[in-house]
């Protein structure tokens, strides 16, 4: 059974271009403001607390983390806070400067990870949240990170569950089916692979940080506006 979806006149995923990332990060952000930053912050706040439930994350001392896909830098901004030892990376030069004047103690780098890496069995956790299905070449992304994962490392990524909705972004341009992304992670090699469901509705985190403890929430099975967590143990 095929698992993948190919949408026609999908566009391409063209960051890394200086106007390319201009138009789509400005869909996000006005002013690339530490405000701005702060308001994502809020909104991951409830993603890691979910993601507490799976992972020894609390406290980072001794962990060393790679972010892929990184934008302005809110996630990364959270491990930091944690104590982990944090390299947040993103294929786009125009946002990693943004990113940069906003928390110049970060540790900012470009990378591209269907091409490249940044070194080999160096990294306890890597979080790509929101990336795979930006990608055109997901699985290379996932080989690449498997690399760079210590033993027992875990990568752990999110994207949409398919829908009319999600499905109708031109920049989702491979949103596959939980299965899709089960099966190749057993082919690459991973161990535990596995998928965890959450739904959460995120205008409310404009509101105040407390939405945050109660949001996102765990279900069982994906519906409507469901985001798909996997966790692949190298």
């Amino acid at each position: 059974m095929a698992y993948t979806f190919h949408i026609k006149n999908k566009k391409l995923m063209k960051h890394g271009v200086e106007v390319f990332d201009k138009q789509y990060f400005g869909h996000f952000f006005k002013k690339y403001s530490f405000q701005e930053v702060m308001y994502y912050y809020r909104f991951f706040q409830g993603w890691i607390r979910f993601l507490e439930q799976f992972l020894p994350i609390k406290k980072g001392e001794g962990k060393k983390v790679l972010e892929i896909g990184c934008g302005i830098g809110a996630f990364a901004r959270i491990l930091y806070e944690r104590g982990f030892d944090i390299e947040a990376t993103d294929i786009s030069a125009y946002i990693l400067k943004k990113a940069k004047k906003n928390q110049p103690n970060i540790n900012f780098k470009i990378l591209d990870i269907e091409k490249n890496i940044l070194s080999e069995n160096e990294f306890d956790y890597i979080f790509a949240l929101e990336v795979m299905e930006h990608l055109k070449n997901p699985i290379r992304a996932l080989k690449n990170s498997k690399k760079m994962l210590k033993r027992g490392g875990t990568l752990v990524f999110s994207t949409p569950y398919p829908t009319k909705e999600t499905l109708a972004d031109p920049f989702h341009i491979n949103l596959n089916l939980p299965e899709f992304w089960l099966s190749e992670g057993n082919k690459i090699g991973f161990k535990n692979v596995e998928v965890k469901y959450a739904s959460f509705v995120p205008f409310l985190y404009r509101f105040h940080s407390l939405f945050s403890i109660a949001l996102p929430l765990r279900v069982d099975s994906h519906f409507i506006n469901s985001t798909c967590f996997y966790f692949f143990r190298k």
